[in-house]
């Protein structure tokens, strides 16, 4: 047994060991605003404590699920290569364990805290799928996007009669058994044990996991796709119009690439009116009760989660300062950067203006996505105040000590911002008793309010601070 765990934690850490640092903090990161934002939900909601328990539990259990999707299985790919396979058949063996019991841990854990066993198969399928995805496979994607929509698309395009059959007993039975077999296969797909079949295979898998990974400086540091393109052409005219107006302070947000211009924010503005127009139109079909409830369920906690959106608008700044280092050391060079107060000064302040900027209109277009799906008053109320929430984590990692290697987003400051979170939460819920109204307005406030005294002491500990470029220099 102690040689089956040291086995274990070794090849953890060298599965771990395969990520780079910048995407360890990031998936660190994600799963704790995952945590905190559930946790948050759940503390708002109109839940029993027992409820709200056991969906906390259901949160951590998806957050420790993240990490391990996005940073254990990619590089356990990388470890059981086609001639590891066969040299190391206890390695294989170890990762084959490891998977099938982080498999059975994070379904059980996840449809506990839902409470309902009948999302057993789904949540099994779905945290299978999404290992497939991340282990390279090219067709798990239309599985995951099928099934992501697949009770919309029950509820709302097939007959009545049709439904009744599709979401019965005998549908849920048929999962349930359908599920061991797929994982099996799902297992021995990720860790084949070689074969003239694994060595055709690899060099395309290994292209998908770089496409999921962290680029380094040989690889491409942006992503493909036909939203990024459209993002990229309208960089390109915001470029020539920021060119001839010759402003050094846009001009500096220009060395950190485009992915850090409020233009990398156009694609999902766009696809979020877009998709909120679509649904309203199939919403708009009449359908029968069990459809009509399905659609206020979605109603209610779609917009809700898209707040997180919100709360990683500011995350590029800082890997993007990380990714930039050389072209921050030309321009230091330049009469452009000038000295090292008005460097930060200028850098502060574009990079408040933008975020802010992205802020409002990241807002300003869930808001009226909800709008749009016929959300009400309160529900429109509760939008506002998690993008508000959403909003204020996001500004914590804006603004800092860049010269620093911990400068922007770290490990500490994302707990720091996830217990911030909870308190007005807390706060929120505690004045929403005391005068007999929402938590919701409170939470406005409360977040605005810690928001404007927290960018004012950032923004003093970054002129104070040694000059920015390039980014991470000082231990």
């Amino acid at each position: 047994m102690n040689a089956a765990l040291q086995d274990f934690r070794t090849i953890w850490r060298a599965a771990a060991a395969q990520r780079e640092p910048g995407s360890l903090r990031g998936v660190y990161l994600v799963a704790g605003a995952i945590a905190s934002c559930g946790i948050i939900v759940a503390v708002l909601g109109n839940l029993s404590p027992l409820q709200a328990l056991r969906f906390a539990i259901a949160v951590v259990f998806m957050a420790l699920a993240f990490i391990w999707t996005f940073l254990f299985v990619p590089g356990s790919i990388r470890l059981n290569s086609p001639m590891n396979a066969w040299l190391l058949p206890r390695q294989r063996r170890r990762l084959l364990q490891m998977t099938a019991a982080y498999l059975c841990i994070a379904t059980l854990g996840i449809a506990y805290g839902l409470g309902n066993w009948a999302v057993l198969p789904i949540v099994a399928l779905g945290t299978l799928c999404m290992a497939l995805m991340m282990a390279g496979n090219k067709y798990v994607v239309v599985l995951l996007v099928l099934g992501g929509n697949g009770p919309w698309l029950v509820h709302f395009m097939l007959p009545p009669a049709w439904v009744e059959r599709m979401t019965g007993n005998a549908a849920f039975w048929v999962m349930s058994i359908l599920v061991l077999p797929a994982a099996v296969w799902g297992l021995r797909w990720m860790y084949p044990a070689g074969g003239d079949a694994f060595l055709a295979r690899r060099g395309d898998q290994i292209r998908r996991l770089n496409h999921f990974a962290f680029r380094k400086e040989q690889q491409q540091p942006m992503p493909d796709g036909m939203v990024w393109q459209g993002n990229l052409s309208l960089y390109r005219v915001a470029l020539r119009c920021e060119r001839r107006r010759a402003d050094p302070g846009t001009m500096l947000m220009h060395a950190l690439g485009p992915m850090a211009h409020w233009t990398s924010w156009g694609g999902a503005i766009v696809v979020v009116v877009v998709v909120s127009v679509i649904v309203h139109i199939v919403l708009a079909v009449p359908r029968g009760a069990a459809a009509q409830s399905f659609a206020g369920v979605l109603l209610d906690a779609g917009p809700g989660m898209m707040a997180l959106v919100v709360a990683f608008s500011t995350a590029q700044y800082g890997q993007q300062l990380r990714r930039t280092q050389g072209e921050q050391a030309l321009l230091r060079l330049t009469p452009l950067a000038g000295n090292a107060a008005l460097l930060n000064r200028r850098l502060a302040t574009r990079l408040l203006r933008q975020a802010l900027s992205v802020w409002v209109l990241l807002t300003a277009a869930l808001t009226g996505a909800s709008f749009v799906l016929g959300t009400g008053p309160d529900g429109l109320l509760r939008q506002l105040g998690l993008c508000s929430l959403a909003g204020q984590v996001a500004m914590m990692g804006l603004l800092g000590d860049y010269a620093s290697v911990r400068g922007g987003w770290n490990l500490a400051l994302g707990l720091r911002a996830g217990a911030y979170a909870l308190v007005q939460a807390l706060a929120a819920v505690a004045l929403g008793k005391l005068t007999g109204t929402t938590a919701w307005p409170w939470l406005i406030e409360i977040s605005l309010a810690v928001c404007l005294v927290q960018l004012r002491l950032d923004w003093r500990r970054m002129l104070a601070a040694p000059p920015a470029f390039p980014a991470g220099r000082l231990g």
